[in-house]
């Protein structure tokens, strides 16, 4: 087991439920048994793994995360069907490889031997992805299937205000709406830039405002 320990990944700090926008945090709130959870990159998705497993810690449950499979090899796998709460994203990126497969089959039984939690992160839904073993595959199928939610821009404004206020500063209406029309509309573009608005304005002690987000963008 301390193998498969050293290589839970940190969770970000504020990748919790409170902190999602949307309707998938609810369903995962009270999850039991295998889930499958999937959406395009940059949807909220790796952040609801990663919820799971600050719930699990703060009710004195042991979590793993992991990510970045096609870095290892499937053997990490083993024995993790002992930790309460497993998530495991970016299964694409191994799928077609039989090991992973069969990893992937044994720790799904295990898991629900012992009425453990497993969530599994992907791209796209089940019943799209490569031929496999169909033990697996019905499995994946027959798992409780959540998809991240595609956010409006004002839900993405909301997220973008949250996380300012968290640390520490106010992003209003007028400059928000500023900054999402300045760069790429995808979450990890908007979070990028909001983190260069916040050491700008931590650095000269003053409010965000337009001509400060146009001086970070050099405009």
């Amino acid at each position: 087991m301390t193998g498969q320990l050293a290589l839970n990944f940190p969770l970000a700090e504020d990748a919790t439920f409170a902190n999602y926008v949307g309707d998938a945090a609810q369903k995962l709130r009270a999850l039991s048994g295998v889930c499958y959870v999937c959406g395009e990159a940059e949807s909220g998705r790796s952040h609801l793994l990663q919820a799971c497993c600050h719930r699990a810690r703060e009710n004195d449950q042991s979590a793993i995360y992991l990510e970045h499979l096609d870095e290892h090899d499937a053997d990490i796998l083993d024995g993790l069907e002992s930790v309460a709460v497993v998530c495991i994203d970016d299964i694409d990126s191994v799928i077609k490889d039989d090991k992973w497969q069969l990893g992937f089959f044994q720790l799904i039984n295990a898991v629900q031997a012992s009425q453990g939690c497993l969530v599994f992160g992907a791209l796209k839904p089940a019943k799209q992805l490569p031929s496999m073993l169909p033990d697996l595959h019905s499995r994946l199928l027959a798992a409780v299937a959540v998809e991240t939610d595609r956010l409006t821009d004002a839900q993405k404004l909301s997220v973008l205000k949250q996380r300012a206020r968290r640390h520490g500063f106010t992003l209003n209406d007028e400059v928000g709406h500023f900054l999402m029309g300045r760069v790429p509309r995808s979450m990890r573009s908007l979070m990028s830039l909001l983190e260069r608005i916040e050491v700008e304005t931590l650095a000269r002690q003053k409010k965000v405002t337009i001509p400060l987000v146009k001086q970070t963008l050099g405009i």
